[in-house]
């Protein structure tokens, strides 16, 4: 297979989803307790392990204390871009992978996002936008990738995706004949400055990352950077694939 096209997503690939996540339970927790003065600070961290623990996979986040939960969505949308944490070095390495291969952005992100991905310089180096609060399907559904291929006249064969989740992006990309390669960050992030410690020390012990399992696929690499991609790429796909991991992590 040689790759022609790249269908890039952007939470924990371009740039850090926790801190995200971190702001929405900061502002859940302070109004949760604005209603009811006596919830303690235990129980409400009892409340988000239970949370996350059973959590559907691909659902928005705020279902939390409602409708806390959705308030505080609100309010972390309003201060998008200030709470963008960039993946050291990722802007740099799509900059090279656009210079190389035609690319688009394919993600399930809110329309803020725009504004985010004009501010580092992306949206000016890609083909296409596609999240999925503007074209209405999200993703593991294929169609969000489909309707980014058939507006950019892309064959499946030719083009990767490249996201975080295997779930969410690798096996969606599989079933459409793409390729897939998952991006394996590291915790480099920083919670925002207003978040309590106990909330952020509570946050980083839980699994809030999805396993999924599959069969191994010729089409399927597994990398530890966005910029690891390009050596992937420009030697055809021909090294040894990564096997299909049984215990992948996503946020």
């Amino acid at each position: 297979m040689r790759a022609s096209t790249l269908a890039v997503d952007v939470g924990g690939v371009l740039y850090y989803d926790e801190p995200f996540d971190l702001a929405w339970l900061q502002g859940v927790w302070e109004l949760a307790q604005e209603d009811d003065p006596t919830l303690t600070m235990d129980a409400f961290l009892q409340a988000v392990r239970d949370f996350y623990r059973h959590r559907t996979p691909g659902t928005p986040p705020p279902s939390l204390f409602p409708p806390n939960g959705t308030k505080s969505w609100q309010c972390v949308r309003e201060r998008w871009t200030s709470l963008v944490q960039p993946i050291p070095g990722a802007v740099d390495a799509l900059g090279q992978l656009a210079g190389e291969y035609e690319t688009c952005i394919v993600a399930n992100q809110p329309l803020e996002c725009l504004s985010a991905l004009g501010a580092m310089g992306i949206e000016q180096q890609v083909r296409l936008v596609a999240l999925d609060s503007l074209v209405g399907y999200a993703k593991p559904d294929p169609r969000l990738f489909e309707w980014a291929l058939d507006r950019l006249n892309w064959k499946p064969e030719h083009t990767v995706v490249v996201g975080d989740r295997t779930d969410h992006d690798a096996a969606p990309a599989l079933a459409l004949g793409c390729s897939a390669a998952i991006v394996n960050v590291d915790g480099g992030w920083s919670a925002p400055a207003e978040v309590d410690p106990e909330i952020e020390a509570v946050y980083r012990g839980l699994e809030t990352r999805q396993g999924y399992t599959s069969e191994g696929s010729a089409r399927y690499w597994s990398v530890a950077a966005l910029g690891d991609l390009a050596d992937v790429l420009w030697a055809g796909g021909r090294e040894e694939c990564c096997p299909w991991p049984s215990q992948e992590v996503h946020p």
